[in-house]
């Protein structure tokens, strides 16, 4: 809707510029051409140059006649603004100096010709230029009028008031066109600041939808912490203390019996302490960012370190100055981006090893994680690395996900930080 608007009411109505508008540029060249054509067709009908029963010489007339080509070559340097700049306004009025004389021997071309001259006035000079030049074309068609002895006066002067008439009808259509083309670049203006507003909207809406998932996800933490992480840490203990009591059974316990026994409890051991890494690991990767109590490169770096301490060596490397003015989005997204990455070598990758690399830049942030894993194969990307993809493209950033370069997995996020949306805005 606001792309068919702006077509039908975009600055193509507003006649004003620095140089002539296209329409007024093919009306001006048609109107020249067919009033020389016509005029040399006329003169070749009647055999003389100068049409006979003028009161004037004919030096006069072919004067004005010849007037034209400096209207000609005025054309192109016109201004119709009254910001053009001063040499365009110089050649303006020039030209409409010389349309004067030309005007009363173009014979129908004349009335396009006066259309087009009070129209420059008034676009170059404001409405009282254009009265000006209106009041102006009627005075000089009335002298002419009233020069010829075979015209009666009374309709010498009805002509020119009707010349004049005619002026006036060319400044109110300027007036007309230059509001409607203020009122349509109003209209642009406030479809593009509604547009703004309704993006502010949809991005609030979706920090506090991260607001709401940010809670959740930390009292889903604190009682996978408190709860599961306490008594999965209880039954460890309990099996330990189990373990040592099968050393103290009495000889008359079969030997097959006691080792089957601590067999039992060592594998539930085990599969206790499996299960507590793994809650620890969950507890990790659903801590929110309002809990690191940190932003920027030193949040990536704390939750990097912090991936370190489950079992994957980690090392975070930054470059380049941090954007000031990085709005949170572009913060939280880009925390999520290393949490997702590092959740999902844990999981999935069987790696020893996990590099974060983040690149600061002016207008985003580029951020990269790999590891040494058995890489994605086959393996469709998960609901988390689909909405990081949707999320990120919404700040028209990018993410692509799959094999690095020397094997394992490799993410990579492009995220477009505040200065890079106020050069988009600036550009708009």
């Amino acid at each position: 809707m606001a792309a068919l608007l702006r077509r039908l009411t975009g600055p193509g109505l507003d006649p004003r510029g620095p140089r002539p508008h296209p329409v007024a540029h093919v009306a001006f060249v048609v109107t020249v051409f067919l009033s020389a054509l016509v005029r040399v067709l006329d003169s070749l009908f009647i055999g003389v140059v100068v049409p006979p029963g003028l009161p004037y010489p004919d030096a006069f007339y072919v004067g004005m006649m010849l007037c034209v080509v400096p209207l000609c070559l005025l054309w192109p340097f016109t201004g119709w603004s009254p910001e053009a700049p001063a040499r365009r306004r110089a050649a303006t009025a020039f030209f409409l100096v010389l349309a004067i004389p030309v005007f009363p021997i173009m014979g129908f071309g004349g009335n396009a010709l006066v259309a087009i001259s009070v129209a420059m006035a008034a676009c170059a000079f404001g409405v009282r230029g254009g009265l000006f030049q209106a009041a102006l074309v009627g005075a000089v068609n009335a002298l002419f009028g009233l020069s010829h002895p075979a015209l009666p006066n009374g309709y010498a002067l009805v002509n020119g008031a009707i010349m004049m008439g005619y002026g006036l009808c060319a400044v109110a259509a300027v007036v007309l066109l230059v509001r409607s083309a203020e009122r349509a670049r109003r209209t642009r203006e406030l479809l593009s600041e509604l547009e703004h507003a309704h993006e502010l909207l949809r991005r609030h809406a979706a920090r506090d939808r991260e607001r709401a998932i940010d809670d959740e996800r930390a009292r889903m933490a604190r009682e996978m912490h408190d709860s599961t992480g306490h008594h999965l840490s209880a039954v460890h203990l309990c099996l330990a203390n189990a373990e040592r009591a099968l050393e103290e059974l009495p000889d008359q316990v079969p030997h097959e019996l006691r080792e089957e026994l601590r067999t039992d409890v060592s594998q539930a051991r085990g599969l206790t302490k499996e299960a507590l890494a793994d809650t620890r690991r969950w507890v990790r990767a659903l801590k929110p960012l309002s809990l690191t109590e940190r932003s920027g490169p030193e949040a990536l770096r704390s939750l990097t370190e912090s991936f370190g301490l489950l079992g994957v060596a980690t090392s975070f490397t930054t470059t380049g100055v941090w954007p000031e003015g990085t709005d949170g989005e572009a913060d939280l997204i880009a925390f999520r981006c290393v949490q997702e990455a590092l959740t999902n070598v844990l999981r999935h990758s069987d790696a020893d090893r996990a590099e974060v690399l983040v690149r600061a830049l002016p207008e985003e942030l580029d951020i990269t994680v790999s590891d040494d894993g058995r890489g994605p194969g086959d393996r469709v990307p998960g609901f988390g690395l689909t909405a990081l993809r949707e999320r990120i493209g919404a700040l028209e950033g990018t993410l692509e996900v799959g094999p690095g370069e020397e094997g394992g997995f490799r993410l990579r996020a492009r995220i477009p930080t505040a200065a890079h949306e106020r050069r988009t805005e600036a550009a708009r």
